[in-house]
């Protein structure tokens, strides 16, 4: 709107300049009075102290009277554009400030009119007609859609509540479960026989999917919604990140997947929130291991310049599609060589990955090549605190 407002005003003052030399037979006193009145009126557009609405309403004004002065009536022709404008200022207001608008759009051309010579007085009545038409016609289309946003946003949040409730109150009894067969899976309670220990490996995987699904779905909701936050401070990455190996070493050694990592020796601390940076590794490595087949391994590196600290996820894995690429952050999207009935969870890891990071004032990148392998990357920003390495 600012730059709308920037270059409505350049226009005004050209189209000012080239009439001015048709003012015939109006005097030069009287052009000199309006080109100086168009700069003045422009210039309040560029004072701090100057409210938004009272620089428009003095672009009308000065519009309706400079019009009535030097005789350029198609001057008038701006009264209808800067009376939608004011209409996208007055929307949110009511009472006597939503009715202000109106009288002045409605006032300001009659009483110029009454000032200017008769045969110049059916333009100033036309735009006191036209001028409040388009306020109006403005206002409403403004209004009626944001009743409509209101409307979907009202929607949104009741579908999130309901799913983030669904979800939450799935994975209550899954962990229970999950608890209940690495139990039995260890024989605490008795001995297993082979079919049976190969039945509950089975269920223990498919209930941990579910789990992790759900994590997810709650992690997607958390980042769509409006309040999302994060609770910055100094963190060590090399401690996440043996969090996110110890968390993922049940799904990796039931893949046989091997998970290395790598730290310099000396490394900052950079500002983040510690939970949302572990839940963006644990899904880069498990979007990582979804791609891959028995045997590959991961690898989690970090390296620092002058300006972030950068987190890489490489895999051998079966890479992504040249063409797919510029796709990988889109929800629900799951590419890769792998057919899709080998791929687990719901295509949200990268786009939760992607708004966490980007909230953090950090950036991602992506390098794949089909066949071989992918690697993830992550910046997060320094603040200077350095650290030996443990």
């Amino acid at each position: 709107m600012l730059r709308f407002d920037h270059y409505r005003c350049r226009i005004l003052a050209l189209s000012v300049l080239i009439a001015l030399p048709f003012a015939y037979p109006f005097s030069t006193k009287a052009s000199i009075i309006a080109l100086a009145l168009t700069f003045a009126t422009m210039g309040l557009r560029f004072l701090p102290i100057i409210p938004s609405s009272l620089a428009l309403f003095g672009e009308l004004l000065f519009i309706v009277f400079g019009a009535a002065a030097s005789g350029l009536t198609p001057l008038l022709f701006f009264a209808p554009l800067i009376g939608s404008r004011i209409a996208v200022d007055a929307a949110q207001n009511s009472g006597w400030k939503l009715r202000l608008p109106f009288a002045v759009s409605v006032i300001g051309p009659c009483a110029a009119g009454l000032l200017s010579l008769s045969p110049l007085l059916p333009f100033f009545v036309a735009a006191a007609i036209v001028t409040p038409l388009a306020l109006l016609f403005t206002f409403l289309l403004i209004r009626n859609q944001e009743a409509k946003r209101l409307e979907i946003e009202k929607r949104l949040k009741t579908k999130e509540a309901i799913l983030s409730t669904l979800a939450h109150e799935i994975r209550t009894p899954l962990t229970v479960i999950q608890s209940t067969v690495d139990l039995l899976i260890e024989e605490r309670i008795g001995p297993l026989e082979e079919r049976q220990h190969q039945f509950l490996s089975s269920v223990g995987s498919n209930v941990q999917r579910l789990v992790t699904l759900s994590d997810t779905i709650l992690a997607s909701i958390k980042v769509e919604s409006a309040w999302f936050t994060i609770k910055v401070k100094p963190i060590d990455i090399r401690k996440v990140i043996k969090n996110v190996a110890l968390h993922m070493r049940p799904i990796l050694e039931a893949k046989g997947i091997e998970l290395r990592y790598s730290f310099p020796k000396l490394l900052s601390r950079p500002p983040a929130d510690e939970g949302w940076i572990h839940q963006v590794l644990v899904n880069l490595v498990h979007n990582a291991v979804k791609h891959m087949r028995r045997g590959g391994s991961v690898i989690i590196s970090v390296n620092e310049n002058e300006q972030a600290v950068v987190v890489s996820v490489n895999d051998n894995g079966s890479g992504i599609r040249t063409g797919e690429q510029p796709q990988v952050f889109t929800e629900f999207f799951q590419g890769g060589i792998l057919s899709g009935a080998q791929l687990e969870g719901a295509g949200l890891g990268l786009a939760i990955v992607k708004r966490v990071i980007e909230k953090h004032n950090g950036k991602v990148y992506v390098g794949s090549v089909e066949g071989s392998g992918t690697t993830v990357s992550f910046t997060l920003p320094l603040d200077g605190v350095v650290t030996e390495n443990e």
